[in-house]
C-alpha cells in the first residue's frame, strides 16, 4: 500500500481509538461545509452516516419510481451500489474541485483520511478539543 495517495489508507486501516455508538446525526445540515468535509472522512460515525444516508435517498428514489421511471432512477441505483471507498474516493475530488473554484488552494484535510480520522468527531459534536482541528495541531488556539 503507497501512503502517497492519502485514499489509499481507505481499505484495511485501523482507528487509532474506538469513538464508541453512534449518535443520531441525521440532523446534521450537510450542506455546512465543515459538515459536508467531516461526512467524507474515514470516521466510523460518518460511514455510518453516509451509509444511512445514502440508503435513505435509493429509498426515496425506489418510492417515486414506477414502470416508466426515467435514467435517473437506475442511475440511483448505481451509485447505491458503489463501494463506500470509491463513492468517498470520488466525492472527495468532487468536492475539492467545487471549493477550489473559490480556493485555488484547497486540497481535502488530510488529518480527517485515514486512522487519524477517527480521532475526528462530527462539527459541534462535544467533546471539542480546543486546538486540535482537522487539518492537524492549532497551536495557535
Amino acid at each position: 500500500m503507497s501512503l502517497r495517495d492519502p485514499d489509499d489508507v481507505l481499505s484495511g486501516w485501523v482507528p487509532l481509538h474506538d469513538p464508541g455508538p453512534a449518535p443520531d446525526l441525521s440532523e446534521l445540515d450537510g450542506t455546512d461545509p465543515l459538515v459536508a468535509e467531516w461526512l467524507l472522512s474515514d470516521h466510523p460515525w460518518a460511514e455510518l452516516e453516509r451509509t444511512r444516508r445514502r440508503q435513505a435517498g435509493l429509498q426515496s428514489t425506489i418510492d417515486r419510481a414506477h414502470p416508466h421511471s426515467p435514467p435517473w432512477v437506475r442511475e440511483a441505483e448505481i451509485d447505491m451500489a458503489e463501494p463506500d471507498q470509491a463513492h468517498v474516493k470520488r466525492m472527495r475530488r468532487s468536492l475539492e474541485g467545487q471549493r477550489q473554484l473559490d480556493d485555488v488552494m484547497y486540497v481535502y484535510p488530510p488529518g480527517l483520511i485515514g486512522p487519524m480520522g477517527s480521532l475526528w468527531p462530527p462539527p459541534g459534536y462535544p467533546p471539542h478539543r480546543p486546538g486540535l482541528e482537522a487539518g492537524g495541531w492549532n497551536l495557535d488556539a
